[in-house]
């Protein structure tokens, strides 16, 4: 019997308290901070700060960028984007900043700005300041992927109670809400960026434990229908299931780490910034909480429900 299933309830304990101090990260910040969750570029409530002027005596937008950066330069836009001008559109700079930048500083900086345009003579200039609330559509994302996991979670435990055992069944059940709320907890703790990205992410956190616990389960059913292993007590099947899977289930979840490091060494070459790293923290995070779940919680908490599972007779 390994010691995974020897301490099991300390396994099962340790993970429900993760989760439970993730969940009370994520209130506290809910209520005094910007949210439950650290909300990304997509999902995230800022203000920008829209500046235009037909090309008319500025062909490349140049002195258009340089008045927009010596007004709102100083203000720490983590953001600024520059479309050149068409046929029918002006050249225009959106400067983005956070939530903490002041609506005061941010309307005197855009007076000053829109003076600073007239005088150079820009045609038809304006300067517009925007409050964009994000997080409304943030929360209509993460609804429809909390769907998502849902009707993936009950579709494994519908297969696990067919293909399997009741027990292995509600164990699947009980993995899963282990992955999908240690997940959520380590966003929360670590206050990582949530992004369309991040949502992906848990997705595929939850069918990569689906397909490692079923791994898992078809082992010890097939343990529990063979003669030679009778008088074997199950506990011990369990660990024996837990110790032959392990190798696969964990080069699955390699193959995901490397799948993720090509995909960040790329992403880095494209655009060489630490900006561009941050989104990866997800995909860690979403494979870590696959590794703890089929390492250690499954076998655990399968342990208990072990009872539950009836044994060929010889």
């Amino acid at each position: 019997m390994t010691k995974i299933i020897k301490m099991r309830h300390l396994a099962v304990i340790i993970g429900i308290v993760l989760i439970a101090i993730g969940m009370a990260v994520g209130t506290i910040c809910h209520f005094v901070g910007r949210g439950f969750f650290s909300y990304g570029g997509e999902f995230a409530s800022y203000k920008s700060v829209e500046v235009t002027a037909y090309n008319v005596g500025d062909n490349s937008g140049e002195t258009l960028k340089n008045l927009a950066e010596d007004k709102l330069g100083s203000l720490g836009a983590y953001n600024v984007t520059f479309s050149e001008a068409q046929t029918n559109t002006p050249n225009t700079v959106v400067y983005k900043f956070s939530q903490s930048v002041s609506d005061e500083k941010l309307k005197e900086a855009a007076n000053s700005l829109q003076s600073a345009l007239d005088e150079a003579g820009l045609f038809n200039a304006t300067v517009e300041v925007h409050f964009n609330q994000g997080v409304v559509g943030g929360l209509y994302l993460l609804k429809f992927a909390a769907i998502a996991i849902a009707s993936a979670v009950a579709f494994q435990v519908l297969y696990s109670l067919v293909r399997f055992k009741p027990g292995m069944a509600l164990a699947a059940l009980c993995s899963q809400i282990f992955v999908a709320g240690l997940y959520a907890a380590l966003l929360a703790i670590t206050r990582c960026p949530i992004g369309l990205e991040a949502i992906a992410f848990g997705i595929v956190a939850v069918v990569l434990n689906m397909i490692c616990s079923s791994l898992f389960f078809d082992k010890v059913k097939k343990a529990y229908k063979e003669e030679s292993k009778a008088k074997v007590s199950k506990l011990d099947l369990v660990a024996e299931g837990a110790l032959s899977t392990i190798k696969t289930n964990a080069f699955v979840c390699i193959a995901a780490v490397v799948a993720v490091v090509i995909f960040m060494i790329f992403a880095v070459v494209a655009s060489p910034a630490w900006a561009t790293l941050v989104p990866y923290g997800a995909a860690v995070f979403a494979i870590a909480a696959c590794a703890c779940a089929f390492g250690v919680f499954t076998p655990a908490v399968y342990s208990l429900f072990s009872a539950i599972d009836k044994r060929k007779k010889f």
